[in-house]
């Protein structure tokens, strides 16, 4: 761990203000008491200390390094853009460890002593030089070690006059669509470090491809952050429909700020489309499955979907996020992958002969023997190359014989059947907060699933009648609504709905909010 060369406790969390002189240079390190990298303390670091590298790294990033002439202070940092994307001024939010990020999320490392960074980063100043080599450049960033709320916040400027002020920021996002009714979406506004004062700024939506009233709700306010706090979500509501429209987006901008600068005043929400051809992964294990315990949807939004054809004719597809996710499906006897129920697979490739090949791992983890059955609803391959045009498969898997099992579907530029909720629709004078769950397109057999309220402002027993019961679809319903009786309803508080177990059909979207 990294000495103190030069440090101020702060006891809260402001950093004092620095005014960057033209060409300056400096990295300015501010930790939260708990923050594992920083361990608690500011630290100040110039080039009267040491010396400063700035270099581009892999991934479209840049390296800054700064070491005394003795090397007992040492600090590396990396940022990143998504990969594909060109390294810009702009807020990065849900940035990653750098280089094991997500390639469609940026990425972060400071002090590279985390198995796993979350955190965000605004860029203000990055200029290249002709021959490539970074000419100036200005970030100031939080990161989180491990998840753990402390964060370590910090400023780099490397032959900058950006001040080290707090600015405004706010990153794009996305959003999922749901079949009826609204669905809530968050824009994250964020200072890019703490103040020691309130900072208040307005911000309101505009149409981009997505129209308001249509695709999502106009929505506009004022949030104000207390000091010491850097992130503050809004909530935008998702018109939700039945029709495939494709995904569509909108603007959310900000303005007229009080008491910090603007860095980054525009963002976009993406709000993806579940009606037409999707390509994602949908997985619910019931309790006990070893590979995922729980609900886990990933998008294009979320990673990157690789599909290739393995040389006995199945099909493997990697899903790279921050975790690597690989599905293999293959068919008996070396076949072609095809329409069918494929029943008694074992894991791929050590399947037996004669029988079907399965095997869904990531995050670390895997069988070493698994059990289950695979039902393939479609299957394009390219005449030409015989590469994978779309697939859809819906399987079980059952990891070392034991009875939980992992439910999912992936899709590959494919339509599916998927089941969502709406935000309830709120009834003060009955006392009552009405969620709707629905199934689209309607199913030819039964579907089920599990609702169950959970807690936000608003606590069961004392402001709403918690419950959880189960949510039936006959074949050719679509539609089922679960009434929640409020008990004391106070204006602004909230409690969600949230969707488990699916039987029949995947997840979409699972939760949904009540307001009153």
């Amino acid at each position: 761990m990294p000495k103190l060369l030069r440090f101020m406790v702060l006891g809260a969390l402001a950093i004092i203000p620095v005014i960057a002189r033209a060409g300056q240079t400096v990295l300015i390190l501010n930790s939260q008491p708990g923050d594992y990298v920083g361990q608690g303390v500011q630290q100040t670091f110039t080039p009267s200390d040491g010396t400063f590298t700035v270099t581009p790294a892999g991934r479209g990033g840049v390296e800054v390094l700064f070491h005394t002439p003795s090397y007992d202070h040492f600090w590396l940092l990396f940022f990143g853009p998504p990969d594909s994307h060109k390294f810009v001024i702009n807020e990065y939010e849900g940035a990653q460890r750098f280089a094991f990020h997500s390639p469609t999320l940026p990425g972060i490392d400071v002090g590279g002593a985390c198995n796993r960074d979350t955190g965000r980063f605004l860029v203000s100043e990055l200029v290249f030089n002709p021959d490539g080599s970074v000419a100036r450049l200005a970030i100031d960033f939080e990161q989180h070690c491990e998840g753990a709320p402390p964060a370590l916040y910090g400023s780099v400027r490397y032959n900058s006059a950006i001040k080290i002020v707090p600015r405004l920021g706010l990153g794009s996002a996305y959003a999922l669509k749901g079949n009826a009714g609204n669905s809530d979406s968050q824009v994250i506004l964020a200072l890019s470090m703490p103040a020691s004062s309130p900072i208040t700024v307005q911000y309101t939506t505009t149409d981009g491809t997505a129209l308001a009233g249509k695709d999502y709700v106009a929505t506009s306010g004022t949030v104000t952050f207390p000091p010491g706090i850097t992130a503050i979500p809004v909530t935008i509501p998702i018109i939700g429909d039945r029709l495939a429209r494709g995904s569509k987006s909108f603007h959310v901008q900000m303005s007229n700020a009080l008491g910090a600068i603007f860095g980054v005043k525009t963002a976009s929400v993406k709000i993806l489309d579940p009606n037409g051809p999707v390509t994602l992964l949908s997985m619910y294990g019931q309790p006990g499955d070893y590979i995922n315990p729980d609900q886990l949807l990933l998008t294009t939004q979320d990673g990157t979907f690789t599909p290739s054809r393995s040389g006995n004719n199945g099909v493997t597809t990697f899903i790279q996020t921050q975790d690597l996710w690989s599905a293999s499906f293959v068919a008996p006897n070396n076949a072609v992958l095809s329409k069918g129920v494929y029943l008694n697979a074992q894991r791929y490739p050590f399947q037996a002969s004669g029988l079907p090949g399965l095997n869904i791992d990531g995050a670390g983890r895997g069988c070493n023997t698994l059990s289950g059955n695979f039902n393939v609803l479609q299957a394009v391959y390219d005449a030409t190359t015989g590469s994978v045009k779309s697939l859809s498969v819906d399987f079980e898997q059952h990891c070392e014989a034991a009875a939980p099992a992992l439910f999912g579907s992936l899709r590959l530029n494919a339509k599916w059947r998927q089941i969502s909720v709406t935000n309830a629709i709120v009834d003060s004078t009955q006392g009552t907060a009405t969620f709707t769950v629905t199934l689209n397109p309607a199913s030819p057999t039964s579907v089920s699933v599990q609702f169950s309220t959970a807690n936000g402002t608003a606590i069961a027993g004392i402001d709403y009648a918690g419950l959880t019961e189960q949510v039936a679809f006959s074949p050719g319903e679509t539609e089922k609504t679960v009434v929640v009786p409020l008990l004391n309803p106070s204006p602004g508080n909230r409690f969600y709905g949230r969707l488990a177990a699916p039987s029949g059909a995947p997840l979409w979207t699972n939760q949904g909010s009540a307001t009153f």
